[in-house]
């Protein structure tokens, strides 16, 4: 009877492990790219009121990501630059 119960138990923890293991991936994908989106539904909703405000703020996103693109190669750089 014992090993029934501990049976279950270890396939109950096997479901909690995968449920974590997708938690953390779904915290890792919003943490990612949560602004991206977040600034492209903004462009959407923005092009179903006005067409050239949605043409301006698409403008904007790609002028922020190229931004975030040449932070993020300073960083590494002044990363690898340490000494």
């Amino acid at each position: 009877m014992k090993s029934k119960t501990q049976k279950k138990h270890a396939v109950m923890m096997e479901y909690v492990i995968i449920a974590v293991l997708i938690a953390a991936a779904v915290v890792v994908a919003v943490i990612m790219f949560g602004k991206n989106v977040s600034k492209e539904m903004n462009v959407a909703t923005k092009s179903m009121t006005d067409a050239k405000g949605a043409e301006t703020a698409q403008k904007e996103v790609k002028q922020g990501t190229a931004d975030d693109i040449k932070k993020a190669n300073e960083h590494e750089k002044n990363m690898h630059n340490y000494q």
